[in-house]
């Protein structure tokens, strides 16, 4: 099956998943680690994104993000390129590095976010590399524990859920006796995860507009909202009304596939 294009919008959250080559190790020594997420603070801090949870293993990672502004190709190109750049001086090596295209699937935000949050920093624990995830140094657990300061995760949503540290680690320890959910990693033909609405919507074809068409997101958030009968402010916020939600999916349907 063809592989999907790249989709893009403010707000939309994203699995990002990149391997190694050929199944190679991307993570050698310690200090690997470290400048990965030193390379991610970095990017970060360019190309402005939420970062909810992220796994280090030694031959692929997980991200769990939800852009802004720029889209996951500009990110995930800065931070891949800047990493491997490093590490092959390092490591005196030439090449590839990565696996062809990491895999940045489309997620629900409101059914996927604290499930995904779960089974990526659990990764560590299912491959029986620790017994506990706080264990494992190369994630965002132990941020949301309290028990390190990295400034990367925002844990806000999760913990607005959540509310506490122990709530949190009590969540985390109910998934793991959950395996791999080969649900969770859809071909590229279809790079999404959500209820059926809302794959619908994202994938329901449409004629792009000419480029000088285009509204702008501002723009684009006013219209719909104007068109729902409330203000741009109700349309960006989280809420579970009937109408609210079918106009964010109308929203996020045009500014991924119009835009």
């Amino acid at each position: 099956m063809p592989r999907h294009p790249r989709v893009h919008a403010s707000g939309l959250l994203y699995h990002v998943i990149a391997r190694g080559n050929d199944g190679q190790k991307i993570f050698l020594r310690e200090n690997d680690y470290q400048a990965f997420i030193e390379a991610l603070r970095t990017v970060r801090g360019r190309y402005p994104f939420s970062l909810y949870a992220y796994v280090l293993m030694s031959n692929h990672f997980h991200l769990l993000l939800e852009v802004e502004q720029f889209s996951t190709a500009r990110i995930l190109q800065s931070l891949l390129t800047g990493y491997v750049r490093r590490f092959n001086k390092t490591h005196r090596r030439r090449g590839h590095l990565f696996e062809g295209r990491y895999k940045a699937i489309v997620c629900d935000r409101d059914s996927y976010l604290l499930e995904l949050v779960r089974y990526i920093h659990l990764n560590p624990v299912r491959a029986r590399m620790v017994k506990r995830p706080a264990e494992w140094q190369w994630s965002g657990h132990r941020e949301y524990l309290g028990k390190e300061k990295n400034g990367l995760i925002d844990s806000g949503p999760v913990m607005g859920e959540l509310r506490t540290a122990a709530r949190y680690e009590a969540f985390i320890r109910e998934g793991a006796k959950v395996n791999y959910r080969a649900e969770w990693h859809p071909g590229d033909g279809a790079p999404f995860l959500g209820p059926e609405r809302f794959v619908r919507r994202l994938t329901k074809e449409a004629v792009p507009l000419p480029i000088s068409q285009r509204a702008s997101l501002k723009d684009l958030v006013k219209n719909v909202a104007d068109k729902a009968g409330f203000p741009p402010e109700v349309l960006l916020r989280k809420g579970r009304l009937a109408n609210v939600v079918e106009a964010r999916d109308r929203f996020i349907r045009q500014a991924v596939l119009e835009q």
